[in-house]
């Protein structure tokens, strides 16, 4: 699985990438990570006190699970029963787990108790632009349809999951691509520089 939540804006009923500030250079738009809390929670408790201390905003999905917001657009908490937790919308390893702090921080604030919660980065999302403008069939069959996914009626970018790299790619006709499922740079940029050649075949 992977997650592009938050990296799409939405014009005329299209989704388009949002771009890194600094195009034709590899940056990390996305870093996710999890940590357990080692007890369960009572989230209606949880949430409650937290909106004495904090301006939260909160997103109860049931009963097992709710994402709070510690000020307005800031890094996403999921919470879960189980003391189980993710981190989401940070832009760096640093701001990751920074926002880490803040909720441990927020949570001992409010009498929650815990040791060590083995907290840890599991995800990056990397922006690329190959600056050239990607025919998408032509691509999905040149890479293999046994490694892609192409639905244009369903997702506007071709889904590339190359066999030798642990990496998911979402390709788009602007030549710009999501890379996703490492927190390496290194495999974010060795996926791309395998993809920027097999653009080149297609030329």
């Amino acid at each position: 699985m992977f997650e592009v939540r938050g990296l799409f804006t939405r014009t005329q009923g299209n989704c388009t990438p949002v771009l890194s500030k600094k195009l034709g250079y590899m940056d990390v738009v996305s870093t996710m990570g999890s940590g357990d809390l080692g007890r369960e929670l009572d989230l209606d408790a949880v949430i409650e006190s937290l909106e004495t201390e904090f301006d939260i905003e909160s997103n109860p999905y049931s009963n097992s699970m709710v994402t709070i917001r510690l000020e307005p657009g800031g890094p996403a908490f999921t919470l879960y029963r189980t003391g189980g937790y993710q981190i989401r919308g940070t832009d760096s390893r640093e701001t990751l787990f920074e926002a880490n702090n803040r909720l441990l921080q927020a949570l001992k604030s409010i009498g929650v108790e815990f040791s060590d919660t083995g907290f840890h980065q599991n995800n990056a999302v990397f922006l690329e632009n190959f600056d050239t403008s990607v025919q998408l069939e032509a691509l999905a069959i040149h890479l293999g349809l046994e490694n892609v996914e192409y639905e244009p009626e369903q997702f506007p970018g071709v889904i590339y999951r190359p066999s030798s790299l642990e990496t998911v790619m979402l390709v788009f006709s602007s030549g710009k691509s999501i890379i996703t499922g490492t927190t390496s740079r290194e495999t974010a940029e060795e996926a791309a520089s395998h993809l920027r050649d097999q653009l080149r075949r297609l030329e």
